[in-house]
């Protein structure tokens, strides 16, 4: 258990490894004042569960403008920052899957995915969708969230398959992405005697995004990672660029505009800080450096 500013983080149970990263509790007391977070960025999928008031999302620089989250959603890949209200009494669960658990839990390609994927679950016709109601139901009465934990971790591992042979190879080679001397589809296509097409799209039906997509988007978590963790008049752009192999400035940018709707000196003065957070598992990605 890990708490921050914004929740609670549980690991999973070992008999979920592989399939949910971990779990996390949004809670907040009637006291709270309204407040809009931030969430970077993350190709994780995850699931919601929301037991309180509906909650206004927005993604990028878009202002929340009326798109809620009602009792439970399915978000991600998300490629822009999301943009959410808190309100007094939030209390939500958030379920952030595996590279291909969000696929072995609902057994649906994630290939037609683009953009940012946000789907209140009424509006998707899933294979669970009615044990999935009925699920929402028990964990809303239930005032314990280890109860809550316990319960929905049973539920995903008696409807969860097997990784597919397919799939297990992407797994095992996650590792590649992470080293920069390695170009990891050369690598997967190598250990798998595969094309360099078929490991792409292998991607494209388990995770929902592209290799050179990922590689990408490590690199900017890993930037924004090492900016919040400095003082802000520490943070030097162009020894960034230096230190994370940006081209120019303008590369740069680009992938701010692209990521999260701004610049890089806007980020530094309005969203670095308490209302930005990542998720646990671009922690440990930005960490894993």
């Amino acid at each position: 258990m890990e708490k921050d500013l914004n929740g609670t983080l549980y690991e999973c149970c070992d008999k979920l490894k592989g399939i949910v990263r971990h779990f996390y509790h949004i809670f907040s007391g009637a006291e709270l004042v309204p407040v809009i977070k931030h969430l970077s960025p993350t190709l994780e999928i995850m699931m919601v569960f929301n037991f309180g008031d509906p909650v206004e999302v927005s993604f990028g620089d878009d202002p929340l403008n009326g798109e809620f989250i009602h009792r439970m959603a399915i978000i991600g890949p998300l490629r822009k920052m999301m943009n959410y209200r808190l309100s007094p009494g939030s209390d939500a669960l958030v379920v952030n899957f595996e590279l291909d658990g969000y696929y072995r839990f609902i057994k649906t390609s994630l290939a037609s995915v683009t953009g940012n994927f946000f789907h209140n679950l009424e509006e998707l016709q899933l294979p669970v969708a009615a044990d999935l109601d009925e699920l929402w139901q028990q964990l809303a009465g239930m005032p314990d969230v280890h109860d809550r934990l316990n319960l929905l971790s049973d539920f995903i591992i008696s409807h969860a398959a097997e990784s597919e042979e397919a799939a297990s190879s992407l797994v095992a080679g996650e590792a590649y992405f992470f080293d920069p001397l390695v170009n990891p589809v050369k690598a997967l296509a190598s250990d798998t005697d595969l094309t360099e097409r078929s490991i792409q799209l292998r991607f494209q039906k388990y995770v929902g995004y592209s290799p050179k997509e990922l590689i990408r988007f490590l690199r900017f978590k890993n930037m924004i990672n090492h900016m919040l963790r400095l003082a802000p008049g520490k943070i030097d752009v162009f020894a960034i660029i230096i230190q994370f192999n940006y081209h120019d400035q303008s590369h740069l940018i680009k992938d701010f505009n692209f990521y999260l709707g701004t610049t890089p000196l806007k980020f530094i003065n309005n969203l670095k800080g308490r209302q930005f957070c990542l998720s646990g598992q671009d922690k440990a990605v930005a960490d894993h450096r």
